[in-house]
């Protein structure tokens, strides 16, 4: 595979069918850009803001936080099974919540 070096420009790519596996970004802008049908499995992400994204039908299987900030952050109509939040099962907080509000 070859390597096609993109620096200091500024372009905007469309990218159909293809494959950049072991490509790598630094210190790059992807704002307001669409991703479908994209797999970034066993990618690595640091220093990354999503700040103001959406994320709809996104598969996060065995994914881990560390050090994230989640203000304001939503998350709706999901799944959430073996999902844990400081060691604690979201599904049991969620079970604890509603048995109080109810």
């Amino acid at each position: 595979m070859s390597t096609i070096p993109l620096k200091h420009c500024m372009h905007n790519l469309d990218v159909a069918d293809a494959s950049l596996s072991g490509s790598s970004f630094d210190n790059v802008s992807l704002a307001e850009s669409t991703f479908n049908a994209v797999e970034i499995e066993r990618s690595a992400f640091a220093q990354v803001s999503f700040s103001k994204s959406t994320f709809k039908g996104i598969k996060l299987d065995d994914v881990r936080f560390e050090n994230a900030y989640f203000t304001n952050a939503e998350i709706r109509d999901s799944k959430y099974d073996g999902m844990r939040i400081e060691g604690i099962l979201v599904t049991d907080l969620l079970t604890a919540w509603r048995a109080k509000h109810n």
